[in-house]
């Protein structure tokens, strides 16, 4: 178990700071930190742990959280500094992207060690806006993204489709169309079928 090596720590704890002022990413390296933390509770530093949690929110939709925070023991877990990013989790997976802004703007010290935080975030709403909607209010948009200004708004609308007015018409794919699934030859409904069916529900009715 050499990886469980208590002098390993220091040198991962730095490359978390590394991560967040590079904009870099090394998920292994923070889930072994993690692993290491929980080996020596007595080396856990919240604040680090807080550092690794903001860069996986930048990666939604990936599980790089989840991952994290099965890591993460309860205890420090429900306490700041990491509580208020789980809460911040918890609104983004619910897809409650307004409530998550507000939260983010009383915990703003703890991502502004990530830049590029926001950004990623929105990345990750305009992935969501795009697997759901083929026509979505502008202003309504800009609610889930957090932006007022116009110009950097369609910016952003350029990214998953076009603006038509007060509307955004979001480019289709096959995950924002219903889909029809074809019966096969075996398993098609006959027309005789259908009206036993029919009359045998008349006759309950």
């Amino acid at each position: 178990m050499a990886d469980l090596d208590i002098e390993r720590i220091p040198a991962l704890e730095a490359s978390v700071d590394a991560q967040c002022a590079k904009g870099t990413y090394e998920l292994d390296d923070n889930l072994l930190l993690l692993k290491l933390y929980q080996f020596f509770p007595e080396k856990a530093n919240p604040a680090v742990i807080a550092r690794v949690l903001v860069k996986a929110l930048m990666h939604l939709p990936e599980t790089d959280f989840l991952l994290c925070m099965y890591l993460i023991p309860e205890r420090i877990a429900t306490e700041a500094p990491v509580l208020p990013i789980v809460e911040m989790s918890n609104r983004l997976e619910t897809c409650q992207f307004q409530a998550f802004w507000e939260e983010l703007a009383a915990s703003r010290e703890l991502v502004d060690v990530a830049p590029g935080f926001d950004d990623a975030i929105r990345d990750y709403a305009l992935g969501v806006v795009s697997l759901t909607y083929q026509v979505i209010d502008l202003k309504y948009l800009g609610e889930i993204l957090h932006v007022s200004d116009a110009a950097t708004l369609d910016q952003h609308v350029a990214k998953i489709g076009s603006r038509e007015g007060d509307k955004v018409r979001v480019k289709l794919s096959d995950d924002n169309q219903a889909k029809v699934k074809e019966p096969d030859d075996a398993s098609a409904v006959r027309a005789d079928q259908l009206a036993k069916a029919m009359r045998a529900m008349a006759h309950v009715l």
